[in-house]
């Protein structure tokens, strides 16, 4: 029995190959809809669409300790970057806060946790956020501010905005 020779497949953007059978439009959609996954770079965290990721499981599994590492890994450019998504509301401002809580000031990492307040305190919609807390939640934000050990003038300055 002969072999028949596989078809020639020609390579199309973003690496992927195509299929004789297959039209220009459906090979770039095939690569478009199945994208490389890049993971989290050690040096400069997580993107905006991987946080979010990151936040639905975290919603999901209520796994703190994920969402604080993943919180812990960012640096200061990135937090930015990562509050400044259409996405943040009152629940993540108050699973941030639980992370800090939980991870951030049992392991002495004040100076992280409030440089992820005041990155948070700078995002876009976060006047609109703070006015729609419950006073429970605020309560709550002020408590964790107060076991900071950090510069006074910046945690009332943090305690000012929430």
């Amino acid at each position: 029995v002969k072999k028949q020779p596989e078809p020639k497949q020609e390579a199309v953007p973003g690496g992927k190959k195509e299929k004789p059978w297959m039209k220009s439009k459906d090979a770039a959609a095939a690569a478009a809809a199945t994208p490389d996954k890049q993971p989290d770079s050690p040096t400069t965290g997580p993107t905006s669409f991987s946080f979010l990721q990151h936040w639905n499981e975290y919603k999901k599994k209520k796994d703190e300790t994920a969402f604080a590492k993943l919180l812990e890994s960012c640096d200061s450019a990135t937090l930015g970057r990562l509050f400044s998504t259409p996405m943040m509301e009152s629940d993540m401002v108050m699973g941030i806060c639980g992370a800090i809580n939980l991870h951030f000031i049992p392991n002495s990492l004040d100076a992280k946790a409030v440089e992820i307040l005041t990155a948070l305190t700078k995002a876009p919609r976060f006047d609109v956020i703070t006015m729609l807390l419950s006073q429970k939640d605020k309560k709550s934000i002020h408590n964790v501010i107060s076991q900071l050990n950090h510069d006074e003038k910046v945690l009332q300055s943090l305690r000012s905005k929430f």
